[in-house]
């Protein structure tokens, strides 16, 4: 067994107990029984236990300890507390609505947001130049910025947790600016072809967008008490910026790790330009006007945009690679 094997067979409990975990958790919906969601979040409590374990394992024993793995784990941690905060609420007396609060808080901006701009600022550089380097593509990987954009999103969660939203806009605003400084320097116009690059550089545009309007709806907050955007920064953070990396990032493994041409093909076409309207709409949603209407078409249009990309992912997934390799 080579090195990657081992470290592929090394994830595969932590990722099965991790989907156990989360349709158990979703059948509680159809089922309506209360066990069936508490027994699905510990399954997947363990799962994300043993993925920290084995990649703090990792991070030991590797020759070189780089930042991205450093900053992968502690994303890990940080989510894995909030899924605990996220059962203690469930199954604590009382059902303390903080604890809810501060698991979801704890998974959008101290896990998730953290993992896919580390994951973003490793891999869009590179992939940038092996595609781009004949157009005279410079790669850049700013290392003060990791650390940066950490410090700033847990002084976002820190005054969130305090109450102090009126100054949100006192880390919101340079995180705006530190997000559309990558996206310039990591110079999309130069990687619009082939489309499974360009559409890397087309979601993370959503990033720096997310938290321009994060920063509009502080600075009015600050200065009015009001909430002007509602959910419009959350929805463009949620379905525009993590919503699209995912499509055009895992298409991108899924295609190479299936033995297939790098290349995105008209349904992940389909589904990124759909989640692109879906986004947009959500966001409309927010403004005014009839919204429970626009609410309806964007959650038509999100079930529309993943049920091909999905199901055309599970079937390569189960089938062999197309080049006789193993995997």
């Amino acid at each position: 067994m080579d090195e990657r094997t081992g470290r592929a067979a090394s994830a595969l409990p932590s990722g099965g107990w991790w989907c156990t975990g989360w349709l158990r958790a979703g059948a509680h919906r159809f089922a309506w029984r209360a066990w069936l969601l508490k027994a699905g979040l510990l399954l997947m409590m363990a799962a994300y236990l043993l993925g920290v374990l084995t990649l703090a394992g990792v991070l030991y024993r590797a020759a070189a300890r780089n930042q991205h793995g450093w900053s992968c784990f502690a994303a890990f941690c940080v989510g894995t507390l909030g899924l605990a905060l996220f059962i203690a609420w469930l199954m604590l007396p009382g059902e303390s609505p903080a604890l809810g609060w501060l698991a979801v808080k704890l998974g959008t901006y101290g896990f998730l947001l953290p993992m896919y701009f580390t994951v973003c600022h490793r891999m869009l550089p590179f992939f940038s130049h092996n595609a781009a380097a004949g157009r005279g593509y410079v790669m850049r990987r700013p290392k003060w910025s990791l650390l940066v954009v950490w410090g700033l999103l847990v002084t976002h969660l820190l005054l969130e947790w305090g109450g102090q939203l009126r100054w949100l806009w006192l880390c919101d605003v340079p995180l705006a600016l530190v997000f559309g400084g990558h996206a310039l320097a990591w110079q999309p116009w130069k990687c619009m072809r082939p489309g499974l690059l360009a559409v890397l550089h087309l979601a993370f545009a959503w990033l720096p967008v997310a938290f321009m309007l994060f920063s509009a709806q502080d600075i009015v907050l600050a200065a009015t008490g009001r909430y002007v955007l509602g959910r419009a920064p959350l929805h463009a953070l949620a379905i525009g910026f993590f919503g699209s990396m995912l499509v055009a990032m895992v298409t991108r493994v899924t295609q190479g790790h299936s033995g297939r041409l790098l290349q995105m093909g008209a349904i992940p076409w389909l589904c990124f330009v759909l989640l692109q309207a879906v986004a947009l709409l959500r966001i409309r949603a927010e403004l005014g006007g009839d919204t429970y209407l626009w609410l309806v078409i964007a959650g038509t249009g999100w079930l529309l945009a993943f049920l091909p990309w999905v199901l055309r992912s599970a079937w390569i997934y189960l089938t062999p690679r197309v080049d006789g390799k193993p995997g």
